[in-house]
């Protein structure tokens, strides 16, 4: 088991998030070969596709074999055309044959593939994604005019848009971009330079089509694009604004601006005691929820550790470290011992399915990579310790060991907490 010393967190409480995934657990079923995590409470036993892959995030920390199959699942139910289904039983009303879910998959792929040289494997995987990613840019998707991917029901957050080939939503077209660049270091890890370079050039032209039609100079935010009304939707404000964060997709004359919107806490609630809100304060669709999901309502001004991670990962990458440690700690406190699938922002009581399986595991994944800044790649054989150290926790002493490096090996951390943390560890 792994083992945690922290402020304010109990080694039980830690453990618990990976209880609270092992809950989860079905046998094979609807398709899949090896047992897989469903999201966990009334939603059956089923996968789902953005649940059972966001699980393996966290968990590959205590048995990364069991996420490598987990996550090979998908290459045996993935459609001729490439789409892999929103669930397991794929009937979604009218929209069969036409739904898939918001591609976080390309993300939770790579980190589970650069884990292992398992060259055969990976290329698998590989394939999987890179059929994905062409059903993604099909004529389905794809809006001819703008080159903008457009997103239905779970393919995006709030999940109320029915209509394809409508609205160009922020979250899904970062998501995409990121499957490009996903596929880019993969293709070069197995060698495919003509691959390579094709990703690579892809990345750049969804980046600039993200930009050129997603963005609001007057306010400085980026927003759903109605692609057939040609109307860009400020009036519906929603916290994917920050996911271009990722990759570097904003350019460095806009950061400021979104940062600006970011830390305005009359918006989204950056410096509240619970954490960043879906939609902001000041939205006339904002509203808490109380009980069990209630659709796209529900993703209007909640908290959720789904749209966090995005963030706080994204300001990392993007160099903002101090703002991304901000996050990532607000939200491992916010959901300590408190794994709902969303809490409210007033109370920070949870809501909705009370064991959720995704939210344990963003909540390992964000105090494991981003907190401890551990990082292992098989592929160089190189582990990475750089902390991300929020102020709250100067002063103090944090320790995590027994975590998983995937190759048979473990690591233990141990960081004295400052602006400038001393660390050491140690590979088993």
């Amino acid at each position: 088991m792994v083992e945690l010393t922290f402020p304010s967190i109990s080694q039980n409480q830690f453990a618990d998030a990976f209880t609270v995934i092992s809950e989860c657990l079905q046998e094979p079923s609807h398709g899949f070969k090896y047992p897989y995590f469903g999201p966990g409470g009334q939603y059956g036993h089923c996968w789902w596709e953005r649940d059972s892959s966001l699980t393996l995030s966290g968990y590959c920390y205590l048995d990364y074999e069991f996420c490598k199959k987990a996550l090979y699942n998908f290459t045996l139910v993935q459609k001729e055309n490439g789409r892999i289904p929103l669930w397991g039983n794929d009937r979604v009303g009218e929209l069969d044959e036409q739904l898939s879910a918001v591609p976080v998959i390309f993300d939770v792929a790579y980190r589970i593939c650069k884990k292992t040289t398992d060259r055969d494997y990976i290329e698998k995987i590989y394939i999987m994604l890179a059929r994905y990613l062409d059903w993604w840019l099909s004529p389905l998707k794809r809006d001819k005019r703008t080159g903008l991917v457009c997103g239905i029901m779970e393919e995006t957050d709030p999940s109320d848009y029915t209509e394809q080939l409508t609205y160009a939503e922020v979250d899904l077209n970062v998501q995409v971009a990121v499957g490009a660049d996903v596929l880019k270091e993969l293709a070069g890890y197995l060698g495919y330079e003509g691959d390579e370079y094709k990703y690579s050039e892809l990345f750049r032209e969804l980046k600039q089509r993200i930009n050129k039609w997603l963005y609001d100079e007057r306010s400085g935010c980026y927003y759903t694009r109605n692609v057939k009304t040609d109307h860009l939707m400020t009036e519906r404000p929603y916290n994917s604004t920050f996911d271009v964060f990722k990759r570097g997709i904003a350019p460095k004359d806009r950061a400021n601006r979104i940062l600006d919107v970011l830390k305005d806490n009359t918006k989204y609630g950056y410096y509240n005691k619970y954490g960043i809100t879906t939609a902001p304060f000041d939205s006339p669709e904002f509203c808490e929820t109380t009980g069990d999901y209630k659709g796209w309502t529900s993703w209007s001004g909640n908290i959720w550790t789904f749209r966090n991670e995005i963030i706080a990962k994204g300001l990392h990458e993007y160099g903002l470290k101090k703002e991304a440690a901000h996050i990532a700690y607000q939200t491992v406190m916010t959901f300590n011992g408190n794994y709902a699938e969303f809490v409210n922002p007033s109370t920070g009581k949870g809501q909705g399915v009370l064991r959720y399986g995704w939210t344990a595991s963003q909540y390992i994944e964000l105090i494991i990579e981003e907190l401890f800044g551990i990082d292992y790649n098989a592929w160089t054989d190189t582990l990475t310790v750089t902390p991300n150290i929020p102020e709250e926790l100067y002063g103090s002493t944090i320790s995590i060991k027994n975590v998983s490096l995937g190759n048979e090996k473990t690591v233990d951390v141990t960081v004295e907490c400052s602006e400038n943390p001393s660390i050491s560890y140690k590979v088993k």
